[in-house]
Parts: structure tokens; C-alpha cells; sequence
């Protein structure tokens, strides 16, 4: 029982966290949102195990309409 409480509290926190973090940008503009949300964790993954050049077309891909 007690490990069941304590995973849901850490989805809790990350659920939260997450919100209370994103929420802003979220509204400002979705579809950079999305983008941003889903490129800035793989892209720091894909840089620390060596794939640079994977990860620079990741950033060219995240923000291609912010340069339009």
C-alpha cells in the first residue's frame, strides 16, 4: 500500500510541476508548444550521448517558424 501511495504522489508532483511549469507557453502558442515540449528533452539526450548532429537538426526543427 505504501508504495502504490508514494508512486502516485510522485505522478502527482510530475503532473504538477509539469502544469503549473508549462501552462504559460502552452497558452501562448500551442504548436510551439508541442514542439518545444517534445524537442528540448530529446535534444539534451541526443547531445549527451554524442548524436550532435542529430540534435542540431532537432533545434532547426524546433524552431523553424520562430525564424519566419
Amino acid at each position: 500500500m505504501i508504495k502504490i501511495l508514494v508512486i502516485l504522489f510522485f505522478v502527482l508532483f510530475v503532473f504538477i510541476y509539469l502544469y503549473f511549469g508549462y501552462y504559460q507557453d502552452y497558452k501562448r502558442n500551442p504548436k510551439d508548444f508541442v514542439r518545444s515540449f517534445i524537442g528540448m528533452p530529446i535534444g539534451v539526450i541526443l547531445e549527451t550521448f554524442g548524436f550532435k548532429i542529430l540534435s542540431e537538426k532537432l533545434k532547426k526543427w524546433v524552431n523553424e517558424n520562430k525564424s519566419k
